[in-house]
């Protein structure tokens, strides 16, 4: 079996992708933030009473709208992408000629880890779904013996391809 380990830039482009847009659409507001506190302390403001009623809206519509909210995403969006990187880190994807095993970790501790394994066999078809692969199958969970019909695993291991030949179309 083939051993499909974590890959940063296989991840950027699919299964982390949209911690990329959020981070790259609101780091300006960073900067426009910087820009207009310095802009009041340095004493810019003091004739904004005087502006025209839209000027004013405008600049508040800034603030309030994409300022102060970004103020709030980027960090929490920093931290959800680097919990997500460091889980899919210890997580990888074994592939074969007939099965696909997913060993996911669900849950870390200073204790140790919690993994859960997932083995599709029968497998009837593999999705590119974008950030994500689907796997169409007979999917078990080793340890608790659930089954399914689908298995999602995120796109962000070396050489993800590999795993339609296990499929049987």
């Amino acid at each position: 079996m083939e051993k499909l380990v974590f890959d940063y830039e296989v991840f950027e482009k699919g299964a982390g992708r949209i911690y990329q847009i959020l981070i790259y659409c609101t780091l300006p507001a960073m900067f426009i933030g910087v820009a207009m506190v310095a802009i009041i302390n340095s004493g810019g403001m003091t004739k904004f009473g005087e502006y025209p009623d839209w000027v004013k809206l405008i600049f508040m519509l800034i603030i309030a709208v994409y300022v102060v909210p970004s103020l709030f995403i980027l960090p929490t969006v920093w931290m959800l992408r680097s919990w997500k990187t460091s889980t899919l880190k210890e997580s990888y994807v074994l592939t074969g000629r007939k099965s696909v095993e997913y060993h996911k970790i669900v849950e870390k501790t200073a204790a140790g880890m919690k993994e859960n394994i997932y083995v599709a066999t029968q497998i009837k078809k593999v999705e590119d779904a974008g950030r994500k692969y689907i796997v169409k199958g007979n999917i078990k969970e080793q340890a608790t013996g659930i089954a399914s019909n689908e298995l999602v695993i995120p796109k962000a291991y070396t050489n993800m391809d590999s795993m339609k030949r296990a499929a049987r179309y």
